[in-house]
């Protein structure tokens, strides 16, 4: 609690010094979305962004994630696909990544993949050099998406005031909770065949992941209560946070909208977790977190049907000065998401 505390007052201070040295880049704390590599000239470096798909006629998710990785001696650019529990990573020369300065707009291989809000094509085949032995061709819109407001201005993006510390590990951000999604999809020389379904976009971006995390999405339900119109999706992500002298602190975000209305429990806003469960072997997630004036809990668990095989796969991520295979992802129907939000109501007698 006591480092958690300490950190929110240092993204105050360094804030301050943001604004004093780094006035180039400053649109980009306040547009997360978008590159930010143009003002990172030396070191390592990597951005992606995730986007989910679940079809309703593939009756499975895909993940495509394009992205960059640099450091002292090597550079590429990168489209990673993920389905059906297998991975698939293609590699491109770092020059044919471009990116728009003035919106979130990224294009790889002379504009043959494109991924922007309203637009995700990508046209890939597996070569010598890629860890991949499937072609994908996709042409997918999207639309109706329901993006996650700014708090405050002092607090932008996902992740609030961290968004100012200029050294951080690993930076996040959501950029569509859930969106609509149709198209056509072609996988090897199978015949084209036209979807339609729900989406997800985020991204990562720093230098490393972190050596400890949890995170879980979901925007699909069986039981959503009200009207055929209504909405809900939830993100979290927990994980263990270095920090300055050597000093490491819990840090977890966590939304969960109803409605358009959404609801925040993050470490910047004193929010508490508890009886915080993890089983790795059965994929079990279980905890609750309340707000930090406790009026609401959020209680999240995940579980699965022990009878079917659930098996994920394996992603690249950054680690050290390089993108190796080390990320599981599960890309599977079969786990389940128990999401409860309670609104606390306190009756006090005094004598």
């Amino acid at each position: 609690m006591f480092a958690s505390r300490l950190a929110t007052i240092a993204c105050i201070f360094f804030a301050l010094i943001y604004l004093l040295f780094n006035y180039k880049s400053i649109k980009l704390v306040f547009h997360p979305d978008r590159y930010h590599g143009h003002y990172i000239q030396n070191g390592i470096f990597f951005e992606g962004w995730y986007y989910k798909i679940v079809s309703n006629e593939y009756n499975n998710t895909f993940v495509i994630i394009p992205g960059v990785h640099r450091n002292d001696t090597k550079q590429h650019s990168f489209i990673m696909v993920a389905y059906n529990n297998i991975s698939h990573y293609y590699r491109f020369p770092y020059e044919t990544f471009s990116s728009s300065l003035d919106e979130f707009y990224i294009t790889i291989d002379n504009k043959k993949n494109i991924f922007s809000y309203d637009k995700l094509m990508i046209n890939v085949q597996p070569n010598n050099d890629d860890d991949a032995t499937e072609s994908f061709q996709m042409n997918l819109t999207l639309s109706s998406h329901i993006h996650i407001p700014d708090l405050l201005w002092i607090m932008p993006g996902t992740m609030g005031p961290y968004s100012w510390i200029p050294t951080m590990q690993c930076y996040h951000h959501v950029l569509s909770m859930t969106h609509n999604i149709y198209g056509s999809i072609q996988i090897n020389q199978n015949e084209k065949q036209n979807i339609s379904g729900l989406g997800y976009i985020e991204k990562d971006w720093g230098h490393s992941f972190p050596s400890v995390w949890i995170w879980g999405q979901a925007n699909q339900w069986k039981n959503l209560l009200s009207t055929s119109s209504s909405s809900a999706s939830l993100f979290f992500s927990l994980a263990l946070i270095p920090w300055y002298f050597n000093m490491e602190f819990a840090g977890f975000l966590i939304v969960f909208e109803y409605n358009n209305k959404f609801y925040h429990f993050n470490t910047y806003l004193q929010s508490i977790i508890h009886d915080l469960s993890v089983n790795s072997t059965t994929n079990q997630v279980s905890f609750n977190v309340y707000d930090v004036l406790f009026q609401y809990k959020l209680h999240i668990s995940t579980y699965c049907n022990e009878l079917e095989n659930i098996s994920g796969a394996m992603l690249y991520g950054p680690r050290d000065d390089r993108m190796i295979k080390f990320v599981k992802e599960f890309l599977t129907k079969n786990i389940h998401f128990d999401v409860r939000l309670s609104k606390l109501i306190y009756n006090m007698t005094l004598n």
